[in-house]
């Protein structure tokens, strides 16, 4: 279980304060929501306690137990979907997935097979991830996220572009694999997180 500690966390574009001295802990297993008004920064948040984005000041630490975890080595336990961590369009989706599984540990026992059924879909067989369309494109990018097997996950408007029966697939899969993880989502959309989610508004 991994502890998040974001200290005086600041991010500047072209010398305009996009987040400026944002401090907060994440607690290990919590689930939290970060909302606010167009410009207030809750992507640029998210990316930098995922460690995809460096800060223009403070710090990010990961705790784990008695220790710490590096910026550099994070990824590892990190689940990310949002609009800039996209798949890789020129790949399957069983290649993706293959990939995917490669460098992420996946429910015991899913396979392809069992990837298409979660999914809720028939085998796209050779279509390309650019083929899809794009509610379908950001209903793969969030179920690779729900089932790879890390202590954080990160979903930043996880349901855009989804339509009414994805939303409520996205639903069904929120409450069977955020249990016990450290969960962050950047959405103004309630429906996007958990009732028992912890409200951080930024731009006040």
């Amino acid at each position: 279980m991994i502890e998040i500690e974001a200290s005086n966390l600041s991010k500047k574009f072209n010398n305009y304060y996009i987040l400026k001295n944002f401090s907060y802990i994440f607690e290990s297993g919590a689930s939290y929501a970060i909302q606010g008004g167009n410009g207030t920064g809750k992507s640029t948040l998210v990316k930098m306690l995922c460690g995809f984005l460096s800060s223009s000041g403070g710090k990010v630490t990961y705790k784990k137990n008695d220790g710490t975890i590096s910026r550099n080595a994070i990824y590892a336990h990190v689940a990310l979907a949002a609009p800039y961590s996209t798949i890789i369009q020129d790949f399957t989706l069983r290649e993706n997935f293959d990939f995917m599984a490669k460098f992420k540990s996946l429910p015991q026992g899913l396979d392809y097979n069992g990837l298409i059924e979660l999914l809720e879909w028939k085998d796209t067989k050779t279509k390309t991830i650019s083929q899809f369309s794009s509610g379908m494109q950001q209903k793969v990018n969030v179920c690779f996220a729900f089932i790879a097997g890390t202590p954080l996950l990160f979903l930043d408007e996880p349901t855009s572009y989804m339509d009414t029966d994805a939303r409520a697939w996205y639903k069904k899969m929120f409450d069977a694999y955020t249990h016990g993880r450290t969960t962050i989502v950047a959405s103004n959309d309630t429906y996007d997180f958990g009732s028992d989610a912890k409200i951080i508004q930024l731009g006040k």
